[in-house]
C-alpha cells in the first residue's frame, strides 16, 4: 500500500522572492531619492536669487564689445508681460500634472525659465524694481512643483511597501 499524499506535498514550492523583493527595495530607495529633488531645485533657485538680489555684481561685467553684440535689453514692460503670462503657464501645467497625477518634470526647465528672466530684467535695467516678482513667482510655481514631486513619489513609495509586504507574506 503506498500512503497517501499529503497536501504539503501536492503544492509546488514557491520560487525564490529574495531578488523580487531587492527590486521592490531599490525602487523605493530610488523614490526616496528623488523625492526630494523638488527641494534641491528650490535650493539652486535661492541661490541664484541671492545673486540677482545683488544685481550679479560678483559676475565681472559684461565687455563693451560683447554688450553691443547683445544690444539692447528688451523694454521692461515687456518683460512683465512676458513674466505674468509665464507665471500663469506655469501654474496651470503644474496644477494640471498634480491633477491628473502624471509624473513630475519640467523642475529645471522652471529654474532655467526664471533664471532668464532675472537676466532679461538685468539686461534692461530693472532688475531692482522687478525682482520680487520674479522671486514670489519662482517660489509659487517650483514650491508648487516641489511639493508635487515629493508627494508624487512618496504615493510612489506607499505602492512598493505594499508589494513589499505582501512578499513578506508570501515569504511566511
Amino acid at each position: 500500500m503506498t500512503e497517501p499524499k499529503t497536501h504539503e506535498q501536492d503544492e509546488p514550492p514557491l520560487p525564490n522572492i529574495d531578488p523580487l523583493r531587492k527590486q521592490v527595495q531599490a525602487k523605493i530607495k530610488k523614490y526616496e531619492m528623488l523625492s526630494s529633488s523638488g527641494l534641491w531645485v528650490l535650493a539652486l533657485f535661492t541661490a541664484l536669487s541671492m545673486g540677482a538680489y545683488e544685481d550679479f555684481a560678483f559676475l565681472p561685467p559684461l565687455s563693451d564689445g560683447l554688450r553691443n553684440l547683445l544690444g539692447e535689453g528688451p523694454p521692461v514692460k515687456y518683460i512683465n508681460w512676458a513674466l505674468v503670462v509665464y507665471g500663469f503657464s506655469a501654474l496651470i501645467l503644474a496644477l494640471t500634472q498634480m491633477a491628473n497625477n502624471n509624473k513630475p518634470r519640467g523642475s529645471l526647465a522652471h529654474l532655467g525659465y526664471l533664471g532668464a528672466f532675472y537676466l532679461f530684467y538685468h539686461f534692461s535695467g530693472g532688475l531692482s524694481d522687478n525682482f520680487w516678482a520674479i522671486f514670489v513667482a519662482g517660489l509659487t510655481i517650483l514650491g508648487l512643483q516641489s511639493y508635487h514631486v515629493w508627494n508624487y513619489y512618496h504615493e510612489q513609495m506607499y505602492e512598493q511597501r505594499e508589494i513589499l509586504a505582501e512578499l513578506d507574506k508570501l515569504a511566511d
